[in-house]
């Protein structure tokens, strides 16, 4: 659904992913980096929220899982949706809120979100820039 200020999302259907997905991506629709986020613990690992590169399937993905916590397993939830707004509109909208109560769990968990919001803040800024100066960028009307 669109509105006058472009696509509308329902971001409670997004924190019911939130609550629910073992495991879950989100894309961005100004950069190609993807925020991960893993909500499984056990002894080895603690819940995880990164940003990170993006896969060309979910296969690809479970197979970096795989790699990156192995005594995990294979997750039972996975999710992926793409968030068409500003990463401002992410925190603003109760999302990242919800996205870090899933990590809480883990000691260092305010740092892990904090540092991961950061990154996304930069990728998004980096990704607004390039679009103002032309570059990765293709203009519809010649000089």
């Amino acid at each position: 659904m669109y509105t006058e200020n472009g696509l509308l999302v329902d971001v409670d259907e997004m924190r019911q992913v939130v609550a629910q997905a073992d495991v879950f991506a989100v894309g961005f629709r100004l950069f190609p980096e993807r925020l991960l986020v893993d909500t499984r613990h056990n002894e080895q690992e603690s819940p995880l929220v990164r940003v990170v590169e993006p896969v060309s399937s979910v296969q690809e993905r479970f197979f970096w899982l795989g790699k990156e916590r192995p005594s995990l397993g294979m997750p039972e939830r996975f999710a992926f949706f793409v968030w068409p707004h500003s990463i401002d509109f992410l925190e603003g909208s109760g999302l990242w809120a919800a996205i870090c109560q899933r990590a809480a769990c883990r000691p260092d968990a305010d740092a892990m979100c904090k540092a991961t919001l950061e990154e996304l803040h930069a990728s998004e800024r980096q990704a607004t820039l390039a679009a103002v100066r032309g570059e990765r960028y293709h203009n519809l009307w010649a000089r």
